[in-house]
């Protein structure tokens, strides 16, 4: 009886300290999804981050750093303590007392994720930062359903229009020039760029097939035609020549002088610059330039390029970045979630900054271009993956 009772207690205790350990498949399953959802949110962020606060250093033409994360993992530790203890009960007359009495269980997760933060090697930010941008970049970001207007004003630094009649004309995309979003009344060499801009955009339409034949007349980085004057073919460059992008439209040419990432990022504050000029303190900051609004298909009079938010303003929705910088809150690129035929006077398809932000357009455009110009041991931002 008493070896009986004995076991009978030893085994109850240790069944009781026996700790349920969740290694189950869907519960692994769940945490490596969420960990993978945490990070991919807190690059994102990271990235984002950066981008708005190096926005921020150009309006105020301050120094702008460029720094890569090269990796973020998590090992989580689990450390199990256990105690169990058998008490003194008596079992019956004559018999030595015997008996379980205690139990302690403890569980400690411990998790702190690992990441390196640091700047970019001289070869690394001289590609990713300062080169121009490729050719087949724009291209891709041309053909892909991208707003036009938004990479042409952001890419392109200069468009040379070359007329049918041996003329050619140039436009320099310069942001210390845009104003009221280039209006009648503004003449400026950064509004004749806009306005050249906007007439090409007007041209470009339904693009025509390219030619193969050999009669064609051959040119070097044609993306593509709309009704040419006579057929066009497109030829790859000469050894050692970099051909910039080039459109035919009718009978004239225009080839684009495509921006570095650093000079879109200047670019962007520059405009800010002037934006920040005009608001009251504590209102949204305004580029000066305006583009069609998120969601519309034409008809509307279009929102600025990028647009800034001070803490105060900021309303209760998601936001693409924050960054503290010079002791205040800025966010960018509120979530837009629409999808209008046309602008309205009222509601969520009002044609307005506030409606229409495509501020996160911007933030995903230049943070795509920093992963692709960035070395193949750089972690690559988590949005889209642009392959040539």
């Amino acid at each position: 009886m008493k070896v009986l009772s004995a076991l009978a207690a030893l085994v109850l205790a240790a069944s009781c300290a026996t700790p349920l350990v969740p290694t189950g498949r869907s519960a692994l399953t769940h945490q490596i999804a969420d960990d993978a959802a945490a990070f991919n949110e807190a690059y994102g962020q990271a990235v984002s981050a950066q981008i708005l606060l190096n926005i921020l250093r150009s309006r105020d033409r301050l120094p702008r750093h460029y720094l890569s994360m090269t990796g973020i993992s998590d090992s989580p530790s689990l450390r199990w303590r256990e105690n169990a203890g058998v008490g003194s009960i008596p079992l019956g007359e004559g018999s030595s007392p015997w008996g379980f009495g205690s139990l302690g269980i403890e569980r400690e997760t411990q998790s702190r994720p690992t990441y390196a933060v640091q700047p970019f090697a001289a070869d690394t930010l001289t590609r990713a930062a300062f080169q121009p941008t490729q050719p087949y970049v724009f291209a891709h970001y041309w053909r892909s359903g991208w707003p036009r207007d938004l990479l042409t004003l952001m890419m392109v630094e200069r468009i040379t229009l070359h007329t049918a009649d041996g003329q050619s004309h140039t436009f320099n995309n310069e942001a210390n020039e845009i104003f009221e979003n280039c209006a009648p009344s503004i003449q400026t060499h950064g509004c004749e760029f806009v306005r050249a801009l906007r007439t090409f955009l007007d041209r470009v339409d339904h693009p025509a097939e390219l030619s193969t034949a050999a009669n064609a007349r051959g040119v070097c980085g044609l993306v593509e035609a709309y009704l040419p004057a006579r057929p066009v073919r497109a030829t790859p460059p000469a050894e050692g020549q970099d051909c910039d992008p080039v459109f035919a439209v009718g009978p004239d040419f225009y080839t684009f002088r495509l921006r570095s990432l650093d000079d879109m990022i200047y670019f962007v504050g520059e405009l800010m610059r002037a934006g920040a000029m005009r608001a009251a303190p504590g209102e949204p900051i305004d580029a000066q330039v305006s583009i069609s609004a998120a969601g519309l298909r034409g008809g509307g009079q279009g929102v600025p390029l990028f647009r800034i938010v001070p803490h105060a303003s900021v309303q209760q929705r998601g936001y693409a970045a924050r960054v503290s910088y010079a002791g205040a809150l800025y966010f960018a690129g509120p979530a837009v979630g629409r999808s209008c035929s046309e602008a309205s006077q009222e509601g969520v398809c009002m044609d307005t900054a506030e409606e229409g932000d495509r501020s996160s357009s911007v933030l995903s455009l230049i943070a795509e271009i920093m992963a692709l110009n960035q070395s193949p041991d750089a972690i690559r931002p988590p949005s889209r993956l642009i392959a040539e």
